[in-house]
Parts: structure tokens; sequence; C-alpha cells
């Protein structure tokens, strides 16, 4: 049962995708087939899960076949088992939930400046939500590559859609430039341990390292490379660049991708790879300093946001950094729960923070400016109330998900600190309690601003008067954009329930309660902070930060001027001399091969006198310079 379901989840938002592309013009249709495909993959996706806990994992499923290498055959198959069941559902329940969202909220589309692309739309979502099972379910890394590189195809597509934006143009290329970076390593490690432990089988390089069998230089080397597509693919330091601009996307595509799946991936891959990055300690040291730095650092530059998307898109940084750091603090191979819980349950509450983002550009006219969004507790208290269990969540409050899930990554740190984790785990609990801090910090900022606010400002505004400045949306929200939200917004509340009976994969999530203590209390701290800002004569309390370092957080610390200056302006540069020396020495050599051939014509015409000694002259000369020669060379 668990096999078929495991097929299943991948083919039906594929043939959703297809159908969807060739069904012609009619948007109830493609909506149809949008809706259906990953519905049908969330059944699965149970189904899948049922059978895993019932009868246990099913290591092999039959999918593409074989591929003879030539050094090896590989067998592109599927797995089913509790973490790739579990982490299905979570794909699959956001997916649904986005195809129904997307049906209304592109509904406006039509105008000279937004031309109706819903049929695409919904087609490459499906196609993002059968990538992503791919990945998930791949049992062979050249399988995963695949999906990988398909999702990185997707989202350069869904984040681009309104194409008629310079600026969502911009945001598109620079994802699929950056994450192509870390894919980069991918590709390498992929290399490397074909030719090194002779597979690419995730059955076969788990069980190698489990029995030490990889090579020391091989499993290190291709666990570094591994993690450079972690860092692109999951939006960490230094390629997480690409996250905050991708707001340019509709927020159901922000949703998609940064809840369950694409910034998800990374981690995925460290948690179903963890026995080899286990057998290279350094890979897990690299991770763990690179998910304390980038959990803290985007947790600050959340702080100084005034977009909503932007806050939540440094937000998903530093929460995919928790993700990361609780795989990386793990001791042995079933450590990796921690991370793959705050996985799921980021999974619900943070596509529900995206969606209600959207709802809110949506009341307001299409801005994403907080300050625009004020007012929301007294203009629409349910909507503020879904928002309240959002940001707790993200703040880790209990006993909502967000609660339970991130002091399970940072009890695991507790646990690593202090039975000889070394410094790493010591850095990555320290930084995760501050960083706990901090987002109280910007999720009580952003209920301040958002649901409380002067209501003549904000979004009460709009009710009254639904004109031009607001785009004529008014105060109506529908059906399917208000559904999606409950949806999420249950296992938002009740997933910390999983841990009365975990399964497999979850087994080993315990909770320090004293660590659980502290982080609360820090995040308790945080959102005061921000609700007594108005006291302290701020209504926002980054208004408390000086202008010049509000900004340098705003803007990200600046790196993309960096990453300009230390990238982009040279490959420039080397492009354009390239395309100098293609132009001047490649093609000038064919354009002088014209003028040569030319003047060479010129010449032997004005031989031509018509004078048959002269002919013979020229034969005679030409003899004896033949006759020289042979003499000369023998």
């Amino acid at each position: 049962m668990s096999s078929s379901a495991a097929v299943l989840c991948v083919l039906l938002p594929a043939a959703a995708a297809a159908f969807g592309m060739v069904v012609g013009r009619s948007r109830s249709w493609a909506r149809d087939w949008a809706v259906a495909g990953t519905a049908g993959a969330l059944v699965a996706a149970v189904v899948e899960l049922v059978g895993v806990l019932r009868d246990g994992p099913v290591h092999s499923v039959r999918f593409l076949g074989t591929l003879d290498t030539g050094v090896t055959v590989l067998d592109l198959d599927l797995r089913a088992d509790t973490l790739s069941a579990t982490v299905a559902v979570a794909v699959a329940l956001v997916a649904a939930c986005v195809q129904i969202y997307s049906s209304a909220y592109l509904d406006g589309e039509g105008t000279p400046e937004a031309p109706t692309r819903y049929r695409p739309y919904a087609a490459t979502v499906s196609m993002f939500t059968a990538a992503m099972m791919v990945v998930v379910h791949a049992d062979d890394l050249l399988l995963l590559v695949i999906g990988w590189e398909v999702m990185g195809l997707s989202s350069y597509l869904l984040v681009g859609h309104h194409s008629e934006r310079p600026a969502a143009r911009a945001a598109a290329v620079k994802a699929f430039l950056v994450t192509r970076v870390g894919d980069l390593g991918v590709m390498l490690a992929l290399v490397v341990l074909l030719t090194g432990a002779g597979t690419t089988s995730v059955s076969g390089l788990v069980e190698l390292a489990e029995r030490g069998e990889l090579g020391g230089g091989t499993v290190t080397l291709a666990a570094l490379l591994l993690l450079a597509g972690v860092a692109g693919k999951s939006a960490q330091f230094p390629l997480h660049t690409w996250l905050p601009d991708a707001m340019e996307g509709p927020s159901p595509v922000s949703a998609l991708i940064h809840a369950a799946t694409m910034v998800a991936a990374g981690v995925y891959l460290v948690a179903r790879l963890l026995p080899v990055f286990l057998a290279a300690e350094v890979a897990l040291r690299v991770a763990a300093c690179i998910a304390a730095v980038t959990m803290l650092g985007a947790a600050l530059a959340a702080v100084a946001q005034d977009d909503f998307k932007r806050l939540l898109a440094y937000s998903t940084i530093s929460q995919v950094a928790y993700m990361l750091a609780g795989v990386a603090v793990a001791t042995d191979a079933a450590g990796a729960g921690p991370g793959v819980f705050h996985l799921l349950s980021h999974a619900t509450w943070k596509a529900m923070l995206f969606l209600i983002a959207g709802c809110l550009a949506h009341l307001v006219g299409g801005s994403t400016l907080m300050a625009d969004y004020s007012g929301l507790r007294r203009a629409r208290p349910w909507l503020a109330g879904l928002l309240g269990v959002g940001l707790a969540s993200l703040a880790g409050i209990p006993p909502l998900g967000g609660f339970w899930s991130k002091e399970a990554v940072l009890s695991a740190a507790e646990h690593a600190a202090l039975h000889g984790g070394g410094w790493t785990a010591w850095t990555v609990l320290v930084a995760g309690l501050v960083t706990s801090l901090l987002t109280g910090l910007y999720a009580g900022r952003a209920w301040a601003v958002i649901a409380g606010g002067d209501p003549d400002l904000g979004i009460a505004r709009t009710d009254r008067d639904p004109h031009p400045d607001t785009g004529g949306h008014g105060h109506h929200l529908p059906a399917a954009m208000s559904v999606p939200l409950v949806l999420l917004a249950i296992p938002s509340v009740l997933v910390g329930l999983v841990l009365l009976d975990p399964p497999e994969v979850l087994a080993e999530v315990e909770i320090s309660p004293v660590t659980a203590l502290i982080g609360t209390l820090l995040s308790l701290a945080g959102i005061g902070w921000a609700l007594n800002a108005p006291r302290r004569g701020f209504l926002d309390v980054a208004d408390a930060l000086p202008e010049r370092q509000r900004a340098f957080l705003r803007d990200g610390y600046r790196l993309d001027d960096v990453q300009d200056a230390l990238v982009v302006r040279p490959v420039r540069r080397l492009a354009a001399r390239v395309a100098a020396a293609d132009r001047d020495v490649v093609d000038g050599a064919v354009r002088g091969t014209v003028v040569l051939t030319r003047w060479g014509g010129v010449r032997l015409r004005r031989a031509q006198t018509g004078l048959a000694t002269g002919y013979l002259v020229w034969v005679f000369a030409g003899a004896a310079l033949v006759g020289l020669a042979g003499v000369v060379l023998s």
C-alpha cells in the first residue's frame, strides 16, 4: 500500500501539471485539475504514512527503472518510510491549501498590467509539488537531483509570475542564479560519491556510512559539497540573499516555497543522509556554524523590516537555520528528529502567515507594508486572531506547535553541549536562545503594528472607502482564501500532540524543562518589549533604532552590495571581455577570411593575361621551385 501511495504522491501532481497545460484556456478546468492533483497527493501521502506506520518502511519502490553509467548501474527508485511520509503529508497539505487559495487570490488578473496567467501558474505549482515529492521519496541521489533541479526551474517561473514588473523578473533571475551556485555543489558531490563510493543510492550510502566503509576523504568532500547545495536551496548564509527578493512573487508562492518545500529541501537532504554527515564530523560542525550565524543574523534583519512579507522572509531564513541546527547537533543517526519536527511544525504556521499576508494585501489593494494593515484587530478580529496564532507559534509560545518544535531543537543543542558536542553545540545553543528573544521581538512588533496601530490610517479605512487607492478590492475575502487559513491553523495549534505517540522519525525528540523555560521567557520578553514600545513614545519598537543602523539591518547588512562588488561586477567585466574577444578575434578571423579571399582573388585575376607564353613561364617557374625544394630537402 505504501509503495503505490509513494508513487501516486509524485504522479498525481505531475499529471495535474501536464493536463493543466494542455486543457485549453478554461480557467475552471485548470483550477479543478490543480486542486484535484494536490488533494490527491495529500490523500496518497496520508495513506503512505498509515501504511508505513502499520507495515514498516519500503526501501525500494520501482519508479524510473535503471541507468547504466558505465561505472555502475543506478536504480532510480523511490522509498517510503516515516521520514518521507511525514514530510510528504506536510508538503501536500500546504500545496493543496495554496492551490485552493490561489484560485481566488489570482482572480483579479486579466488587466493589461497583469495579463491572465492562472493556467500556467496552477500547472507550475503542481509541477513544483511533484518535484518536491521526488526529492522527498528519492532513494537515489541522481533522482533526487532531478527533482531538485525541477524545483529550481519551477521557483524561477513562480517568483517571476508577474513578469510585467522589472522587480519580479530581477528577483526570479537572482533566485535562479544564487541557488544554482549551491546546486553545483550537489552535482559535484554526486560525482565524488559515484567515483569514490561506487554508488549514489541513498540506502547504499547510509549503509556504507553506518559500517564505516566510506573513505574519509570521499565522505568529507561529498558532505561539504552537499552543504553548499543546502545553503543555496535553504537560503542559509552566505547564499540566503535571494529569498527576501523572492517576495516579489505572489503570496501563495511564498507560502509554498518558503514553508514546506524548497527552503526545507536542504534540511531534508541532511536529515536523509545524516549517517553520511556523521561520518564527516567537520561537515556537521560547518553546518552548525552556518546555522548559528544565519538564525541570529536573519532575526536581527527581521526586526528592522517595514514590509510584512520581507519580515516573514527573514523569519523563514532564521527558522530554517533552527532546522539545520537541530540536525547539525545530532550525535547519532536517530538524531534528526528535532530538525524534522521543526520542519513539519514550521510548514503549517509559516504557510498560514504568508497566506494571511496575501489576504491583507488583497484587502488594501496590493500593499505589503505593515503600516497599511494597522487596526486589523478592530476591523477583522477573526483574521487578527489567526495572525496572532501564527506569530505566537513563530515566537515559540506554549502550547502552540512552534513552542514544541523550537524547544526540541534547543534541547537537542543543550544535550549535545553537555555530552561532548564541543564548542559548536554551545554556539548553537547560545545563538538559538538569543534568537528566541529576537524572534519574540519582531513577532510582537508585527502584532503591535498590524493588529494595533491607528485604525483610521490602516485596514479599517479601506473597509469604509474601498476606492482607487485600495484597488477597488474593498473588504471582501472569498471563502477560497479564508478556508485554507483555518485548515493550516488547526495543525499549527495541535501539532505538539504528535509527541504523545511519535512516529519513528520523531522518537528521539525530547524537551528539556530548563531550556524550554529559558527560551519561552526570552520570547515573552521580546514580545513584551515590542508591545510596550508606545509607553516609550514609539508606535513601532523599530523606531527606537538609529536610522543608519535600521537601514543597515533593513537592507540585509548590504550583502547584496558585497555580492555585487565581489561577484556580479567581476563576472560582468569578464563576460564583456569574452564578448569582445568573440567579436574581435573569432568573428574577426571569420571576417578576415573574406577580406583575404577577395584580396587573393584580385591578385590572381591580374595574372590572367590570356597569353599562352606567360602561362608557360609560370609553369616552368613552378617546376623549378619544386625541383629546388626537392634538392634542398633531400
